[in-house]
């Protein structure tokens, strides 16, 4: 498998649901180095749980690239699920604790979306929402920044301009890496953005291939966006969370799309009050 899963903790006899920690593009899994510290492992929040880590092929922690031609299968999407369906499976209450950012939380609400919401307990869904769109009705000119994507993807078919893709997610975006050079090996999952291009212009023109957003999901969410986010989500999304007293939604303008580990100190206590519960 290119996806990697590694068990932090067992706890034997366990009662609690497991604790599930997914990344997004360009991290590892090592972003959530200060949420699952040994010394934190015994807070509230994450005592009694055993404790898994999903890492997307990455070049910090796990360098297994997917072929393109296993991209275009899907073969990373299926991944995902067996070994979501196979932690439900595993956990002694038949649910998951899910604290996931970007494409870990774009998958992970896929995912918690095809089962009705089954087998998820609480979800922390950091920087992206569970429904986003393209359009200008909901994003004004915004919803061009996916435009974004046809850059990324520059990375992998054009690799002499890696460098310099990289460097503007630094400079623009704000990340920090001591390997960003070679992040632009991170941006495979960005291979299919000029496929769709004839998908995400309709719909930003015209409103056209447009999914009903989900906003019936039956368990508590806290989510927490920068002002960079705001493509990634949707003001039904965002009311929905508002109007739900067992869910929470936190929106920092000064913050930049990596804050989960950029700025732990001011998140990891929301997370312990979300989900010491």
């Amino acid at each position: 498998m290119h996806t990697l899963r590694t068990c932090l903790r067992d706890v034997a006899g366990a009662t609690r649901s497991p604790a599930v920690f997914l990344h997004g593009f360009p991290d590892s899994s090592a972003m959530y180095a200060a949420y699952v510290a040994p010394e934190e492992r015994d807070a509230p929040w994450l005592a009694g749980r055993s404790i898994h880590v999903l890492d997307f092929p990455n070049r910090h922690l796990n360098p297994d690239f997917p072929a393109r031609r296993a991209l275009a299968g899907g073969v990373l999407a299926r991944e995902f699920d067996a070994l979501l369906d196979a932690l439900v499976a595993e956990s002694p209450t038949g649910r998951l604790v899910l604290v996931a950012h970007d494409w870990g939380a774009t998958h992970a609400w896929r995912w918690a979306r095809a089962r009705g919401g089954a087998g998820v307990e609480r979800m922390v869904a950091l920087s992206v929402g569970s429904s986003f769109r393209y359009d200008v009705g909901e994003h004004g000119f915004n919803a061009f920044t996916w435009l974004y994507g046809l850059w990324f993807c520059l990375a992998w078919y054009a690799p002499f301009l890696s460098r310099l893709v990289a460097r503007t997610i630094v400079s623009g975006g704000g990340y920090r890496s001591d390997t960003w050079p070679a992040l632009g090996r991170d941006a495979y999952h960005y291979w299919d953005r000029p496929r769709l291009l004839w998908e995400i212009l309709p719909q930003a023109l015209f409103g056209l291939h447009r999914r009903p957003e989900y906003v019936d999901f039956p368990f508590p969410v806290l989510y927490l966006r920068s002002g960079f986010d705001r493509i990634a989500s949707t003001r039904a999304f965002e009311r929905t969370l508002a109007s739900r007293p067992d869910c929470r939604i936190l929106v920092r303008r000064d913050w930049n799309h990596w804050f989960p580990e950029q700025h732990a100190d001011e998140v990891l206590p929301e997370v312990r009050a979300f989900l010491a519960g």
